[in-house]
């Protein structure tokens, strides 16, 4: 499969995302001598689905949930602006508790370094009613042979918004970050052009990996996710070579790809966050001062 079939692959997925919800108090029952009582909770309510009447999850008094709907509907819409072919890939988990939504436009690409694949700009976006996910919005590229994606430290390029019933996202960032998403080209011929030690990757890994206890041997990581990347960056150095680029791309497939975990997407969203505090540090091997954010 060549990397125009796998472009063309891209299919749309459209979930339905626009249905109703309401916020309504909550309350448990007890038996008291065969007579069922109810005890409300006032300082908790919950989240329904009214077209089916189903729990998405609770909350606080004082929270104000963002409806899929209102992030959706405007994204898409600027999304027609910047790109006359675009892939919308909208999809619900939990029955429609937590959305996901990726829109990949094939018209804006980039090559890769390695000259073996094509890196398409992507927006992805989530939501949650349970709790899972704040609203969060991320620009980044998408490797369209592999389907790893590309993170960027951008700080513009994460965009995370507590739930407090309103949208505020700027979307001139959107035509912003094509900008900067196109600049990425020669950055990423730089690092392949880098290359890298294996203590280079341990000390990488290290950190990714990093738990606040220690294993019985006295380690401060998850052995068994260690163990992967290394495997990871082994198959990697094997097709791309002993640079930062293929280092770089074990560790989003690691992100993109999670195994034997219980939520994968909520896994893919934590592993991402760690890259993105790793790329941030001033001695991070990935941290470099320029036009794009702090990358």
């Amino acid at each position: 499969m060549n990397h125009i079939t796998q472009i063309d692959n891209l299919k749309p997925v459209l979930g339905d995302y626009d249905f109703p919800i309401n916020t309504i108090s909550m309350a448990g029952t007890y038996d008291d001598d065969c007579e069922t009582k109810l005890v409300k909770c006032h300082d908790r309510m919950m989240i329904v689905r009214t077209d089916t009447m189903e729990y998405l999850g609770n909350h606080s008094t004082a929270y104000r949930p963002v409806e899929h709907k209102t992030i959706i509907d405007p994204i898409y819409e600027m999304m027609q602006k910047v790109s006359t072919d675009f892939v919308p890939q909208i999809t619900m988990m939990q029955n429609g508790a937590m959305m996901k939504a990726t829109f990949t436009c094939k018209d804006i690409k980039i090559q890769d370094p390695a000259l073996q694949d094509y890196i398409a700009f992507r927006i992805t976006v989530r939501n949650s009613y349970n709790g899972v996910w704040s609203v969060m919005i991320t620009a980044d590229g998408l490797r369209l042979w592999c389907k790893n994606g590309c993170t960027t430290a951008d700080k513009i390029a994460n965009y995370q918004q507590k739930h407090n019933g309103k949208f505020y996202y700027k979307f001139e960032h959107i035509e912003h970050l094509i900008q900067e998403f196109k600049g990425n080209e020669q950055r990423y011929r730089a690092w392949y052009n880098t290359p890298v030690t294996h203590t280079d990757a341990t000390e990488m890994f290290n950190k990714l990996t990093y738990t606040p206890r220690p294993t019985v041997d006295g380690r401060y990581r998850n052995e068994r996710q260690f163990q992967t990347l290394m495997d990871t960056w082994a198959r990697y150095q094997k097709d791309i070579g002993c640079n930062k680029w293929g280092l770089y791309n074990a560790v989003t497939d690691w992100i993109s790809h999670p195994q034997e975990v219980k939520n994968k997407h909520k896994t893919t969203v934590e592993r991402n966050s760690k890259l993105l505090t790793y790329m941030n540090r001033p001695n991070s091997m990935f941290y470099m001062k320029g036009s794009y954010g702090t990358i």
